[in-house]
């Protein structure tokens, strides 16, 4: 299409609304502000909350941003105000040859041998974790974040010692903070102020660490990227491995915590799938841990599912780089643009019963989910497909079976429990859970 021919299509229509208004909304309702717009104004529209972005919903829109588009929008000039300072160099924040050259150096860190050392190594740590917690814990969603969390600091960077892992623990905590934090300014916003410092000291930590992997080789992922090169020998630089690891540790942690407590409602919503969880964890019990995810076809279900419902991240946004079109209508360049593989989740046009909590709708015989390429997207798609997508799926297969096979449990006053959608889906309030032994 011609530049001329272009300006002649409309622009989207504008969702219009008192702006405070709209912000508070987009913070507690996110995908019910959608559902409303796209009942108003179709697919494709735009909306104030943070800044105006064009919202394209469904699945075509997905393949199209993620994958037919992906070359014309930017990653990286959409997460760049928000995380860019504290999570700098990670690969949401890189684009085109740069991102390529990035993601194929990080590859080894996420095969399958990588994955066997990983889940070896925290074997022991995962049913330690779960064995700690009380029979009556008055909030879980603190419970899996130390968990996941401190997977992540043994399995990634070698570390075993537990003062050690406290300081890693800490200062990642405040990192985290500090990148939801609304008040960035000095002075006033000191959560991102503590952030700033305590990457500082993060990066402190970690420089005498990827020097010794250069020297001495190891499993661990910092010991994989300090030995990965491309087929021209380039290797990633010592703050380039820093920069990854700090942004790794962040995707891998939040989200991993985020469906983690998820999990632990629908099935206490759903008892009936932890006693199937169960009897096929203990079928399993004699099968080696790296192997053994591959034989949970249930656990795999109820993980998607799950996924489907409680997507971690509900939108994925990018800038465009030169103007285009969309289903009829002008999109310009350094506009922002933002699809939610959340949404489409719940469009019936792709889901039997949409707000069913239905694992069996993942099965063989239904598939439910390849009716579209992109009508289930929450590791989103194309270049920037999330990496540990293969990783994350494992460990949670994993420690679900760990989970189920050594405890039930239920959530008093189940139907009262709510979840934040933004920045990250994760429990409104304590999620309290009353577990008993098996």
């Amino acid at each position: 299409m011609t530049e001329t021919s272009n300006a002649r299509l409309p622009l989207p229509p504008f969702a219009r609304g008192f702006f405070p208004l709209s912000l508070y909304r987009f913070y507690t309702d996110l995908l019910g502000t959608i559902q409303q717009h796209y009942q108003n104004y179709g697919p494709v529209f735009r909306f104030r909350a943070l800044s105006v972005s064009t919202v394209l919903l469904g699945a075509e829109a997905n393949q199209w941003a993620l994958v037919a588009q992906q070359k014309s929008l930017s990653s990286a000039k959409a997460w760049s105000p928000l995380i860019g300072q504290l999570f700098r160099g990670g690969l949401l924040l890189r684009d085109g040859a740069d991102h390529r050259q990035h993601r194929k150096l990080l590859m080894p860190a996420f095969r399958q041998e990588a994955l066997q050392y990983y889940l070896s190594s925290c074997d022991a740590l995962i049913d330690q974790h779960i064995q700690s917690w009380p029979q009556n814990c008055a909030d879980i969603y603190p419970k899996v974040k130390e968990l996941t969390l401190e997977i992540a600091i043994r399995s990634f960077f070698g570390v075993s010692h537990p003062k050690e892992i406290q300081i890693y623990n800490t200062l990642f905590t405040q990192v985290v903070a500090g990148s939801i934090a609304y008040n960035r300014l000095p002075l006033i916003g000191r959560t991102y102020q503590q952030a700033v410092v305590a990457r500082h000291q993060l990066v402190a930590m970690m420089v005498p660490l990827v020097a010794q992997r250069r020297k001495e080789a190891s499993q661990d992922m910092v010991g994989q990227l300090c030995q990965s090169r491309d087929e021209e020998g380039q290797v990633l630089s010592d703050q380039e491995i820093i920069d990854q690891m700090i942004f790794i540790l962040m995707a891998a942690h939040d989200t991993t915590a985020s469906t983690l407590s998820s999990l632990f409602y629908e099935l206490a919503v759903h008892p009936e799938w932890q006693s199937k969880l169960r009897q096929e964890a203990d079928g399993l019990a004699s099968v080696a841990l790296a192997k053994r995810p591959d034989e949970m076809l249930n656990a795999q279900m109820v993980i998607r599912e799950t996924l489907r419902r409680n997507t971690p991240l509900k939108v994925v946004p990018r800038v465009l780089l030169e103007d285009t079109e969309f289903q009829g209508f002008r999109l310009e360049k350094s506009q922002m643009v933002s699809v939610f593989p959340a949404f489409t989740h719940f469009m019936p046009d792709y889901w039997a019963n949409p707000e069913q909590f239905d694992p069996l709708r993942f099965s063989p015989e239904r598939s439910e989910h390849k009716k579209h390429s992109f009508a289930y997207a929450p590791f989103g798609g194309g270049f920037h497909t999330c990496l540990g997508q293969f990783f994350a799926e494992k460990f949670l297969a994993v420690i679900l079976g760990k989970i189920t096979s050594q405890c039930s449990w239920e959530i008093p006053a189940v139907q009262t429990r709510r979840f934040q959608q933004v920045p990250i889906h994760v429990p409104k309030g304590p999620l309290p859970v009353h577990l008993s032994r098996v």
